[in-house]
């Protein structure tokens, strides 16, 4: 039985390298003063001479002055009364919410994000906001604090997501598609069947330990809604420069704009009907 290395070798004509990366970046018009949202999986690429670190270096060395974010999410610090896969017994829902560390976004690794996002965390010059249940890595190379800015209710829209759209910022998949795209979620609560949660979380900040309720909500047809939400934004903008794609070895990249994302959206969460 062939490891996972040895079927990347076999399915890879060449290795890639950094550089290689980065001219695939700028084919798209990453630039500078890029502000990006990025999803990454290191598998797509086939083998890369330095792996992951390429692909984050590649992104830092364009993006001088810019922004680049990176999921940082805890799932696992969600109430635990709505834990579906798997659920655990009802008897065990207080003994977890009696022992639970707080929340601390300076040491608390995420379970279920990749490596590649899971290695920018640790970067220099890479922060964390302060959400314990969808964090978010921004390396913030423009001068504007509120990049940082990330609200503990999420109708509040206080979100560096919700601000990479007012910026005009771009959404980067690189070997993802638009079901690993977090912004699609920043309209759900705008929808009659979304469900509003709201929870008390212990949060660890320097030396303080902080109480926070946490608002969130929770839309059970994220299959059919992130589907729709793609394919609408496809059929729009396909063959425009607000959907942009290039090869990298066996990965696709794809550019796309927040803000164009968030209307559609939007629009879908707001008229949306079972």
């Amino acid at each position: 039985m062939p490891t996972k290395l040895e079927k990347t070798i076999d399915q890879t004509k060449s290795p890639l390298t950094k550089d290689d990366i980065k001219r695939a970046l700028k084919i798209l018009g990453i630039n500078s003063k890029s502000k990006l949202e990025v999803h990454a999986s290191l598998s797509a690429f086939g083998f890369i001479v330095n792996k992951q670190y390429d692909v984050i270096d590649a992104l830092i060395e364009i993006i001088t002055e810019g922004v680049i974010i990176m999921p940082a999410h805890t799932s696992e610090m969600t109430n635990p009364r709505d834990w579906e896969n798997p659920p655990v017994p009802k008897d065990w829902i207080p003994i977890i919410e009696e022992n639970r560390k707080p929340f601390d976004h300076e040491t608390f690794m995420p379970e279920r994000i990749g490596i590649i996002p899971k290695t920018f965390m640790l970067y220099p010059g890479v922060k964390r906001t302060l959400h314990p249940e969808v964090s978010l890595s921004v390396y913030n190379k423009t001068g504007d604090g509120h990049w940082l800015d990330h609200g503990f209710d999420d109708r509040e829209l206080i979100h560096p997501l919700y601000k990479l759209k007012e910026e005009k910022g771009h959404i980067l998949m690189m070997g993802t598609d638009f079901y690993t795209c977090s912004s699609i979620h920043l309209s759900e609560f705008m929808s009659d069947f979304a469900t509003i949660d709201k929870y008390l979380y212990k949060i660890k900040d320097g030396e303080k330990v902080i109480k926070k309720t946490i608002t969130t909500k929770y839309f059970d047809d994220d299959d059919i809604n992130f589907k729709a939400i793609s394919e609408t934004y496809i059929n729009q903008y396909k063959d425009t420069d607000a959907y942009k794609q290039v090869k990298v070895g066996n990965a696709s990249l794809t550019l796309i704009e927040a803000e164009k994302l968030y209307d559609i959206a939007k629009e879908f969460h707001m008229t949306y009907k079972k």
